[in-house]
């Protein structure tokens, strides 16, 4: 009698010891399986937050401007029943592709007096502009989209500008010029320079031999034997003043902090690695770069240049900035002048902005190529009427991920 009210005693506390487990493994389960969700969620929560925020940085890195004249009337377009046809001319400077979305135009006195809503159009047809004419690189300079207006609405040109342009992007940004442009009246204009091509050299500076130099990546120098050594540069070396397809020295460059006087700049791409020792969020970058870029005095005056700021951009958050160090500048043989002195260039000379990187900043290192675009501003800091001081589009670096 004993043994069997043992043995029902067992098999009841082993029935219920079954019963708890399944209820411990069933919570367990749950919970598992709540977990998963919730770190699904938030996973995906992460990636939206990513892609609003690189959407962001994709909107404030849109630049555009319009260049001179802004718009040129074609009175000779016969297209659409005898559209009033418009070239506008713009220049990206930003760091990323622009597409126009739409563009409004608003007249006083003649013209577009009740506000012109201009919709991109495969066909010429009016109030539109041209669907093909629509997207801008990044970089993209002179860059012509067509608008197209009926014959019975005409732009009036007297001045002051009695037209303005709203351009709105894809990303929601809203650029604006008036048309025609407000003439200067005396001293120079703002666009008393244009910028030409733009090279990079670089040096160790860490002390220990571990940054880099490109005084070793030109074809002949010391330890570049082949295309891919060191740093993937092989360009020939000339004196100043050299072609785009050369390297170039440029010698005593004093009193600026650079090592040893003289420069190597190369063709205007850097690998991964160079860009990597020189970033200076850390403070302790062990590359210093340093770009010039080829300017020329397009204005009706010659003028002292005082000072100067080089601005390139991949994204909003990803940065290349540095300071106007000097020129270099004088034919045949050329020679530096430092911020400060007192040497003028001629109109319709060239000569070398020279610029020291100061804010070299990368958000993440990409995994492929890349380019920095962006603009040159000098100035001479007078402040009289023969005032000079303006900025242009400067050709890009290239951050090459590999050789």
């Amino acid at each position: 009698m004993f043994r069997l009210l043992f043995f029902r005693l067992s098999r009841r506390r082993a029935v219920s010891t079954i019963i708890g487990g399944l209820i411990i493994l069933s919570l367990i389960l749950t919970a598992l399986g709540t977990i998963v969700f919730v770190s699904q969620q938030y996973d995906q929560y992460q990636q939206t937050a990513y892609k609003m925020a690189e959407y962001r940085d994709q909107g404030q890195s849109e630049n555009l401007v319009a260049n001179s004249p802004g718009l040129q009337a074609n009175p000779t377009w016969s297209g659409c029943g005898g559209c009033n046809m418009y070239n506008m001319s713009l220049s990206n400077l930003g760091g990323v592709g622009v597409q126009i979305a739409r563009i409004y135009i608003t007249s006083t006195g003649s013209g577009c007096t009740s506000l012109c809503t201009l919709n991109p159009s495969s066909s010429s047809t009016s109030y539109a502009f041209k669907q093909s004419t629509q997207f801008l690189n990044a970089g993209e300079v002179n860059h012509a989209v067509l608008l197209y207006l009926p014959n019975s609405v005409t732009l009036p040109s007297a001045s002051p500008p009695p037209n303005t342009i709203l351009i709105v992007t894809g990303r929601g940004n809203v650029f604006s010029f008036q048309w025609p442009f407000q003439i200067q009246i005396g001293g120079q204009s703002q666009s008393a320079f244009s910028a030409g091509i733009v090279k990079v050299a670089y040096q160790d500076i860490s002390g220990s031999g571990s940054g880099y130099d490109s005084s070793h990546d030109y074809n002949g120098a010391s330890g570049n034997t082949s295309p891919n050594a060191p740093y993937c540069h092989n360009e020939p070396l000339q004196n100043y003043p050299a072609g785009s397809n050369y390297a170039e020295k440029l010698t005593n460059i004093n009193n600026v902090g650079v090592s040893g006087n003289t420069l190597y700049f190369l063709n205007p791409w850097i690998t991964q690695t160079i860009f990597t020792s020189a970033q200076t969020q850390s403070g302790f970058n062990k590359t210093m770069i340093y770009i010039y870029v080829n300017i020329t005095n397009t204005g009706n005056t010659p003028y002292t240049v005082a000072g100067g700021t080089l601005d390139l951009t991949w994204y909003g958050s990803n940065h290349i900035s540095g300071n106007l160090i000097g020129i270099y500048y004088g034919v045949p043989s050329g020679a530096f002048y430092p911020l400060g002195s007192t040497q003028t260039v001629a109109q319709g000379k060239s000569f070398y902005a020279i610029f020291r990187v100061t804010l070299l900043q990368l958000s993440s290192l990409p995994t492929s190529s890349v380019m920095f675009w962006g603009s040159a501003s000098l100035t001479d800091n007078t402040k009289d009427t023969s005032f000079v001081g303006g900025v242009a589009l400067s050709s890009g670096l290239w951050i090459r991920y590999s050789c």
